[in-house]
């Protein structure tokens, strides 16, 4: 492996229409020592061509290519592969990195040793590039992520930049439990070992939300391999384990079978989830702060999706417990969070993807 060198790992399937734009975006990045592993999964468009009349203007791209479509993952273990730098960066076909956000985590992670896997700040954008919203940066600390991944993602999959070493060694998952919360699971197995992860406080990554994406066309999948994930998380960080309504509204991820009382037992659950927690650190540190405001912002994100989605009687059980969580959901934090969630004219379908992130 190369020292200081950055890979970026870019899959690309049919993505000649947004392809262009998130070539340009890493190939102006400030940080300049950078390989492109463009890994094209047997498009059927004209993504191939693109990727070959950028490589000849741009010696960085390396272009590989599955002849037949062989999955995300099995194409992102391939890019893991193929990699040559200490580093390795994600990057989505479809996405768009700032031009200082390679420079920005490389400083951190050269900074601290601790630290494994380094994500950013997100930015959600439409189609043609509007923006949508900022999604708030829940945890920046490695403490703040191990907890963060008792309910969610800690980190933006495609801002990622992690040691390679790291990266080679987790992989990501084949199995059917895996099946569209991949991300999720490689970052709940690091953590789960201690691995340091954290997110540096700054939009320098923009997501696209399609109506063609994953969690939009998956989302049934997605959310019930998620939900078994996040309890076996729960159950290897606290030695945790609850019935099936209370697990799914402390992740936030509530279906029709959730009734009112589990949601007034998720929320009180959620205390002691909060306080075992606490009790398990053993510096006093501003990450204590920190696990603190994410539990804060969960049961700020639980009562927003219970009052936009769901039966009439769980809607008004949520807003008699609007009343009782009131002071840890006017915190200055809290209220600053709430309102990077709730917005004038945003379609439904964001706001609601926007409670469960």
């Amino acid at each position: 492996m190369t020292a200081g060198l950055v890979s970026v790992v870019l899959p690309c399937f049919d993505a000649e229409r947004l392809l262009p734009a998130a070539l340009d975006s890493i190939l102006s990045q400030t940080y300049r020592d950078l390989e492109v592993i463009a890994l094209d999964d047997g498009s059927r468009d004209r993504t191939r061509e693109i990727l070959r009349a950028y490589a000849e203007r741009d010696g960085r791209i390396r272009i590989v290519t599955n002849e037949v479509n062989l999955g995300l993952i099995r194409t992102l273990n391939r890019g893991l592969a193929e990699a040559r730098g200490a580093f390795i960066a994600r990057m989505d076909a479809d996405d768009i990195s700032r031009p200082r956000r390679v420079e920005r985590q490389m400083q951190l992670l050269t900074r601290r040793s601790d630290i494994a896997v380094v994500g950013t700040g997100d930015e959600l954008i439409d189609e043609e590039g509007r923006m949508l919203r900022r999604a708030a940066v829940r945890c920046t600390g490695p403490d703040g992520a191990r907890f963060l991944a008792l309910f969610g993602t800690p980190v933006v999959h495609a801002s990622m930049l992690a040691r390679t070493e790291v990266l080679r060694r987790y992989q990501y998952r084949l199995a059917d439990e895996c099946l569209h919360a991949e991300d999720y699971d490689l970052f709940a197995r690091m953590l789960a070992d201690s691995v340091g992860v954290c997110n540096i406080d700054e939009p320098l990554h923009q997501s696209r939300i399609r109506s063609t994406s994953v969690s939009f066309r998956h989302e049934r999948v997605q959310t019930s391999n998620f939900v078994a994930l996040a309890k076996d998380y729960l159950r290897r960080t606290l030695d945790l384990s609850l019935d099936r309504g209370v697990h799914r509204v402390i992740v936030n991820r509530m279906d029709s079978d959730v009734t009112p009382d589990d949601l007034a037992r998720g929320l009180g659950f959620l205390q002691r989830i909060q306080d075992a927690f606490l009790a398990g650190l053993t510096k006093e540190t501003e990450d204590r702060e920190e696990v603190t405001t994410i539990a804060d912002e969960q049961r700020a994100d639980i009562l927003i999706q219970a009052l936009l989605k769901g039966p009439r009687l769980r809607r008004g059980a949520a807003l008699g417990l609007v009343l009782r969580y009131a002071p840890s959901l006017m915190s200055l934090p809290t209220r600053r969070y709430i309102g990077t969630k709730i917005g004038f004219g945003r379609p439904r379908e964001v706001l609601l993807a926007s409670a469960r992130r």
